[in-house]
């Protein structure tokens, strides 16, 4: 008689776990980062330019689809150099990684791409895909040497 009664608690235990198990999501899942639409820029390509100088640096971007861009870089002044490939959405993301300031000082909302070129060199490219005012370029230091990119601010062309 009391065998019947705690056959039915562990059927229900039993079921009830099975339910809880079948509603987790798997482990892949749970990885996966969430869908990102492809960005629309107000014009494209984006266009921004630095000028300090005798200094130019340009960087020219086209959107491929929503985690990968098309670059191109020129820089003249004293010295020339011109870098152009695919930059995918970088892979980590930590806190202070998403922003960059502005010219007022204010934090501005980030998308940063990245290009390795080879196992010393790798192009960060961060650009404001909010109101699509600025991008800042940020290599390692084996890129190239003898003709650094600037780090600062460059600011969309106006068409």
């Amino acid at each position: 008689m009391k065998i019947m009664p705690l056959t039915w608690v562990i059927v229900v235990l039993m079921t009830a776990a099975k339910v809880a198990a079948a509603e987790l999501p798997s482990r892949d899942e749970q990885r996966q980062e969430p869908r990102r639409a492809t960005p629309h820029p107000p014009q494209s390509p984006l266009r921004f330019t630095l000028v300090k100088g005798n200094e130019r640096q340009s960087l020219e971007v086209t959107y491929i689809d929503s985690k990968t861009i098309d670059f191109k870089i020129a820089k003249s002044g004293t010295c020339r150099r011109d870098e152009h490939g695919k930059a995918r959405i970088a892979g980590y993301w930590w806190l202070g990684a998403e922003t960059d300031d502005n010219q007022a000082g204010v934090a501005v909302a980030v998308q940063e791409y990245v290009n390795s070129k080879n196992s010393k060199c790798t192009i960060s490219l961060r650009i404001d895909e909010g109101d699509w005012t600025q991008a800042t370029i940020q290599e390692s230091a084996e890129c190239r040497p003898d003709c650094k990119l600037s780090a600062e601010s460059m600011h969309l062309r106006k068409r």
